[in-house]
């Protein structure tokens, strides 16, 4: 899922290496099937409030969190000067982001089965290290994509979801609205990276591709 989505970084926090669980293992599975409901369907854009649509359209990265002791929720909308298609080929450059994201150490696509991508992402914050593996349905004619947890797989949170959505508001000139969700499941992990995860993560991911979009037209 996410991740997170960046989508990285909301792994990132996710059990932080060792702390108080496991290490991520491809060869061990999550020990469950999902503790979070997943998005099966094209989310709605997130409705805004006059005043956050007024900041919005000022080029302010919209941000809604809730945080607790064992996760957090989040989302953050921005306008982006580029059209969907260069928006989603940003996404899916997996491979850049180790160039593209702070703090990924590694990210690589280890399974394709059509639309579904399967990410092996490693992360190092604050010198903490942890590695999610993330099951990815891409619906990019429908405007969003979707992430779980690869359940077959143990990563280093409880559960992860979240999605991407991506909608065209002109062609001339190009803008779009990105919408960036997550949310996590943690046990034993440090509150301040629960809120690194849930705060920083979800605005940084919307900036990243913002940056990584508009730079590409340039």
């Amino acid at each position: 899922m996410n991740t997170w989505n960046r989508v990285a970084l909301l792994l990132l926090a996710l059990g932080v290496g060792s702390v108080g669980a496991e290490a991520a293992d491809p060869n061990t599975p999550q020990g469950h099937q999902g503790k979070l409901k997943p998005y099966t369907r094209a989310p709605a854009a997130v409705k805004l409030t006059p005043a956050e649509d007024q900041r919005l359209q000022a080029g302010e990265a919209i941000l809604r969190t809730t945080e607790g002791t064992e996760g957090g929720t989040g989302v953050a909308v921005q306008l982006i000067a580029a059209p969907p298609e260069v928006i989603w080929r940003t996404i899916l450059s997996y491979d850049q982001y180790t160039r593209w994201v702070d703090n990924v150490e590694s990210c690589t696509v280890y399974k394709k089965e059509g639309k579904v991508w399967y990410v092996d992402m490693k992360t190092s914050v604050m010198g903490f290290e942890s590695g999610v593996y993330t099951k990815n349905v891409v619906n990019q004619a429908e405007g969003w994509m979707a992430w779980t947890l690869d359940y077959s797989r143990k990563s280093d949170v409880d559960d992860l979801i979240g999605y991407w959505r991506v909608e065209a508001i002109s062609t001339t000139p190009p803008l779009s609205r990105l919408d960036y969700a997550t949310e996590l499941k943690v046990s034993g992990v440090p509150s301040f990276l629960v809120r690194y995860l849930t705060r920083e993560s979800l605005t940084d991911g919307t900036a990243w591709v913002k940056k990584q979009a508009e730079a590409s037209l340039r």
